[in-house]
């Protein structure tokens, strides 16, 4: 039971985190109307095996974080404020994407290497995963008491690259099909985001 909350969890909130339009997402986009779907996918196997790495590194930080207790509380409860200003944040994006117009931009450059490379190259770039899977991680922790055991940390590696994997097809397959019709999910998904952060605010605050 704990492994397959664990697991459903880490899904869940993997997704939530690269939802947003960023980086790694738009580069998906752009590949796939420009080149194709599977070669978006290429660039998803490779931002996936760092994925892979960064949870396994965010999960491990935060075996150590569980082993000092004051630093644990006082984290969860920076979490909670981080959560509240991530609230604010995608309200204020949400905001500013109904006021501006426009088409979708993304970035047209073609590189040099295979999608595979700049999938690894692009998400080892970007290091903010690691402190989100910590966190996630502590967060979690706070449903499961035996969180920690090492078998449950494969599924928590597990959950991170299905739930990251599902949202990254999820955006070659959307631009690709729609492409000058995506500019509803743009703008409101930081509405979505919005809320979401809000209730996990309110909810940490009250445990």
């Amino acid at each position: 039971m704990s492994i397959a909350l664990a697991f459903f969890l880490t899904v869940f909130f993997s997704g939530i985190g690269v939802l947003p339009p960023g980086m790694l997402n738009m580069r998906i986009a752009t590949i796939s109307i420009k080149r194709s779907v599977a070669k978006a996918n290429e660039f998803i196997y490779g931002a996936l095996v760092v994925v892979a790495a960064q949870s396994f590194v965010g999960f491990n930080f935060a075996t150590f974080l569980e082993d000092h207790p004051q630093v644990t509380h006082n984290l969860k409860l920076v979490g909670s404020v981080i959560f509240f200003v991530l609230t604010i944040i995608f309200l204020g994006k949400g905001i500013q994407n109904v006021i501006q117009s426009g088409k979708i931009e993304t970035d047209t450059t073609e590189s040099k290497f295979a999608p595979f490379y700049q999938g690894l190259l692009l998400s080892f770039l970007n290091v903010f995963p690691i402190p989100y899977y910590a966190f996630l991680s502590l967060y979690i922790s706070a449903f499961i008491p035996d969180f920690f055991e090492k078998c449950i940390g494969v599924f928590f590696v597990l959950g991170s690259v299905v739930g990251t994997g599902l949202v990254y097809t999820l955006y070659a397959y959307l631009f690709k099909k729609l492409e000058n019709r995506v500019s509803f999910f743009v703008k409101n998904v930081n509405f979505i985001i919005a809320l979401i952060t809000g209730i996990v605010a309110i909810f940490t605050i009250y445990n």
